[in-house]
């Protein structure tokens, strides 16, 4: 976990959620690019390269790119890699299944609730953005740090690290720009690291 603590800040983990959250447009992509010019991190590097290449002034691209999250994370189609955990871990492959619940669990346990209706408990935005608090807050704050590094590891072991590795790769092999391509392989990275 020192490692961890050291070499991958929460806010490279909370910003990879936040590029599955996020539907990308020229605010978001803005966001994005300040966020990746200030890290430094072997994990992000494609990422960062795949983002400075895209032109947030060009219609063309914009449209592209959110045609690739709808055709990837939304729908109306089936979905080459849906972004919720149960469909990977349930025997059916469905929504909201044991691991929607498992996940939520964990998240009060840290104090936490998911205030919106449209983003589920185990979506892969929603699962990052969560392992970016814990971590932040166990460098933060002493008096909960092993409480904070308990709900860490119980979400890598229990979740993320389940479903990310085959989630990341079906991504990948489907996504067809580049932005997409990289952002499952900086998560793949990324997981695997804070995993270990």
């Amino acid at each position: 976990m020192t490692t961890v603590e050291i070499a991958m800040p929460g806010e490279a983990i909370g910003l990879l959620g936040s590029m599955y959250l996020c539907k990308p447009s020229r605010k978001a992509l803005e966001i994005w690019k300040r966020a990746l010019a200030e890290d430094t991190s072997i994990f992000l590097a494609g990422l960062k390269k795949a983002v400075s290449g895209i032109d947030a002034n060009s219609e063309d691209e914009l449209e592209n790119l959110l045609s690739e999250h709808t055709r990837l994370f939304i729908g109306p189609y089936k979905l080459p890699c849906p972004p919720w955990e149960s469909v990977y871990t349930s025997p059916k492959r469905l929504m909201m299944q044991d691991a929607a619940g498992q996940v939520r669990k964990i998240y009060e346990e840290a104090g936490l609730t998911i205030n919106s209706a449209e983003v589920m408990p185990d979506h892969i935005g929603a699962e990052l953005n969560f392992l970016a608090l814990l971590l932040q807050r166990t460098r933060s704050e002493a008096d909960g740090k092993n409480e904070y590094m308990r709900l860490t590891e119980k979400l890598l072991d229990e979740h993320l690290l389940k479903w990310t590795p085959e989630f990341t790769r079906d991504m990948e092999e489907a996504a067809e720009t580049l932005f997409y391509k990289e952002l499952a392989r900086a998560t793949r990275k990324v997981i695997d690291f804070v995993g270990r």
